[in-house]
């Protein structure tokens, strides 16, 4: 059984989706950044009268109750802050559309449709994640490349070779066999671990779709098609995967994947493709353009693309591709649609700073694999704002531990107390006891005075000498006595027969 392994180097944007959603209702998006939040755990942290206040918005059930919870949420951001789950950078853009259009919900305030249209607008596609524990053992939620994802990617360009070598009956039966047949399908021995995360980042942005074969070029406005929400795996992230490959050739495997990623890679680049004109290399960024329109791999390198907007191209097999195209139909006017079937895709996905960005964009998922033997670091790492979520949750544990600290100390020191009083109690004449219950002896002397001490006379003199040892305790009530100490004194000295 053959094993290898491989680094990965995103060096484009990639999502690989979970089929989640970041709900409008559960983040709030300020200064850049997302921060996303359970229900239960802002409600658990709102003080006593807010969380009624809350209640209210969500029992009163309006047409409007989306913008006035999404309300209530804003003016507690801070709280929304602490107590994240996921925080993740979103582009200006982004942040400049979230406040524009929670501005638009405010003014269609009270009708439910236009108001429930917005918020599903702003759903946001999320990247799977998975649970890992860091350094300062705290578990968090990490970007990463899933292994079957790698592994769909890398059997493409594998048939693709065995298509063009061995024809497409080979195909069928060593690629597609399934049910009884199963034990045919040569990758069934073929196995790809989940990535190990080396380095990561995640970021919210803008999928969005452009024609491959059309430019506008007097109202570049009118090249922007649709737009959507969605969250990436940001260039330069590093994974390692282990592949198990059993007795299949890796070698051949891998060469596959470079033939046939490559000239997918290197069509972004040029103006013609095929014999037809083709615009991609319009919208990219400037410096993805010149780093890579000459890239080349080194010898233990080999290209993929992975995850969602990759292109029908890269799905599918050179030779017998059949990509089905629009060519009209619905609208406005719900005309019956019209396809066409191709061997390219007539639209590209790249992702964008803007909703109507036509310039510095990144197409999705490419990554170079490299062929390594190292061990995989120990802890696996987390995108950097995920790591400001993890300071916090320590810092909360750390806090939290603290308290308990401090309150079992005032515990035990509280039973100290109360034993040694119990003790000191136990030990005490009467006399003693009596003068104990007094927090002031000036009162105690009041009493006295007022003969409110019970069998005061029997126990007088007794008394008067305990209470002078209380008072010379303290020179200005004995031996500098004035007013009142001076008084007290005096009447001291009287039980006693001084004179």
């Amino acid at each position: 059984m053959g094993n290898i392994r491989l680094k990965l180097t995103a060096i484009s944007p990639i999502h690989i989706g979970s089929g989640e959603i970041y709900e409008p209702t559960n983040f709030v998006i300020d200064e850049g950044v997302l921060y996303h939040f359970r229900d239960e755990d802002f409600y658990m942290a709102l003080p006593d009268i807010r969380q009624k206040a809350f209640m209210r918005i969500i029992n009163e059930n309006r047409d409007d109750s989306f913008i006035q919870v999404h309300k209530f949420v804003k003016e507690n951001k801070n709280i929304v802050k602490d107590i994240a789950i996921g925080i993740v950078a979103v582009t200006d853009g982004l942040q400049k559309d979230y406040d524009r259009l929670l501005g638009k919900v405010r003014q269609l305030e009270g009708r439910k449709q236009s108001t429930d249209r917005v918020f599903n607008k702003f759903e946001i596609q999320r990247v799977q994640r998975k649970q890992v524990k860091t350094s300062t053992n705290i578990f968090a939620h990490t970007g990463y490349i899933v292994g079957s994802a790698l592994k769909g990617s890398i059997s493409t360009a594998y048939q693709e070779l065995m298509f063009k070598k061995n024809g497409k009956n080979f195909l069928k039966e060593k690629f597609q066999a399934k049910g009884r047949d199963i034990s045919n399908n040569l990758f069934r021995e073929f196995k790809v671990s989940d990535s190990i995360v080396k380095k990561v980042n995640t970021k919210i942005g803008f999928a969005l779709n452009k024609e491959r074969f059309d430019y506008d070029f007097s109202n570049p406005n009118a090249n922007i098609k649709l737009s959507t929400f969605i969250e990436v795996i940001e260039a330069q992230s590093e994974f390692i995967v282990d592949i198990n490959y059993g007795s299949l050739k890796i070698e051949e495997i891998l060469k596959s994947c470079t033939s046939h990623y490559m000239p997918i890679f290197r069509s972004i680049f040029l103006g013609q493709v095929d014999g037809k004109k083709e615009y991609i290399y319009k919208y990219l960024a400037s410096n993805f353009y010149d780093k890579y329109r000459h890239f080349e791999l080194k010898p233990n390198q080999y290209l993929l693309r992975v995850g969602k907007h990759s292109g029908a191209r890269a799905v599918t097999i050179d030779g017998i591709r059949d990509i089905k195209s629009k060519l009209s139909g619905g609208g406005k006017h719900r005309k019956p649609n019209k396809f066409e079937y191709r061997e390219d895709e007539t639209t590209t996905w790249l992702f964008g700073d803007k909703s109507n960005s036509n310039y510095e964009l990144l197409p999705f998922g490419w990554v170079v694999a490299e062929i390594i033997d190292e061990e995989p670091p120990k802890y696996e790492a987390i995108d950097g704002l995920y790591a400001l979520q993890v300071k916090k949750a320590k810092e909360r544990e750390e806090n939290r531990v603290a308290v308990e600290e401090r309150e079992r100390k005032a515990r035990e020191e509280r039973i100290k107390r109360e034993a040694e009083e119990k003790a000191k109690l136990a030990s005490m004449t009467p006399l003693q006891r009596l003068i104990n219950n007094y927090s002031d002896v000036a009162l105690l002397i009041n009493d006295m005075k007022s003969g409110k001490i019970e069998d005061f006379e029997s126990i007088k003199k007794e008394l008067a000498q305990e209470v002078k040892k209380i008072l010379q305790q303290n020179p200005k009530t004995w031996d500098r006595a004035k007013k009142k100490a001076l008084d007290r004194k005096v009447y001291i000295e009287g039980l006693l027969k001084f004179k």
